[in-house]
């Protein structure tokens, strides 16, 4: 099932000096580490803290990520790093992140992460169901929304 966030989320980012490579850019693998501190947000925010859903018994891995490189980021540019769309089926969830500078439209680089769900031994298990109930009810409000827009 994929679903389109109603309200994006977004978290705010400052490039700091040690994030750059010699040439004053921001250095490629950071953006990975910036999708990671939006989707942690997120999902604190959508359902819970990382910490309890390992408290819990499970981890959510990544087993695949891609970055679009499109511009660069500087030292001290403050950026937007944005989570606008999901997918998720019975073990994993994707999520697609848009990076772009505060005030500014152009994005630097969109990327996706895809991960699944696993439990203290390592073994794929589903989508925990309070998490999959509410990715559900957030899909079909936007999909109503969806729906009445095009009407």
């Amino acid at each position: 099932m994929a679903g389109r966030l109603t309200h994006p989320f977004a978290t705010r980012i400052r490039v700091r000096y040690s994030e750059v490579d010699r040439m004053g850019l921001l250095y490629h693998v950071n953006h990975l580490e910036y999708f990671e501190v939006a989707r942690s947000e997120w999902i604190r925010q959508f359902w819970r803290s990382y910490r309890d859903i390992e408290d819990e018994g499970f981890a959510l891995v990544v087993i695949e990520a891609t970055i679009n490189y499109r511009r660069p980021a500087y030292y001290d540019d403050e950026l937007l790093v944005e989570i606008s769309e999901l997918d998720w089926g019975r073990s994993r969830i994707t999520f697609n992140y848009l990076i772009h500078r505060v005030g500014e439209s152009e994005p630097v680089c969109s990327g996706r992460t895809q991960h699944c769900f696993v439990d203290r031994s390592g073994k794929v298990v589903k989508i925990p169901d309070p998490l999959r109930i509410k990715l559900d009810n957030a899909c079909k409000i936007s999909d109503a929304e969806a729906s009445s827009e095009c009407s």
